[in-house]
């Protein structure tokens, strides 16, 4: 096989696993919600794998942005871009009573590769690959 048709058939390979990856992601557009050991997650989902997931347990409240794609046969990946909060009141004591709070920095999440199962056409289920946990999400 020649340079310039392997290059091709790379190529081709190439237009292959992004369309397929595009129809995946095509799949999850639309609004999520689920909830995992008492956190609610309403997770948003455009055509073109863009997301938005909003975590929050009581008065507490997380969210990060990105895009999704394909991360291998079954399995998608997470990739984070913008979250929130970017900073938390930190305490400093100032002698034995006393102190102030400043805002130090929140680190960027890390994402994360999931192993996903439909459910039906509008359940499905995300299993962290690394990690183990779960999380169903319905249509909502």
């Amino acid at each position: 096989m020649s340079i310039k048709s392997k290059a091709a058939a790379l190529a081709a390979a190439t237009a292959f696993i992004l369309a397929a990856g595009a129809a995946h992601a095509q799949s999850l557009a639309g609004s999520w919600r689920g909830v995992a050991m008492g956190v609610a997650f309403q997770l948003t989902v455009q055509p073109n794998g863009a997301y938005i997931e909003t975590e929050t347990k009581g008065a507490l409240m997380t969210q990060q942005s990105g895009a999704i794609q394909p991360a291998g046969a079954g399995m998608i990946g997470f990739t984070v871009v913008n979250w929130a909060p970017r900073t938390m009141p930190q305490y400093h004591p100032t002698g034995t009573v006393g102190g102030y709070y400043t805002q130090v920095p929140t680190s960027r999440p890390p994402g994360g590769v999931y192993r996903i199962v439909w459910n039906g056409p509008n359940a499905f289920t995300l299993t962290d690959v690394r990690l183990g946990g779960s999380i169903t999400f319905i249509r909502g």
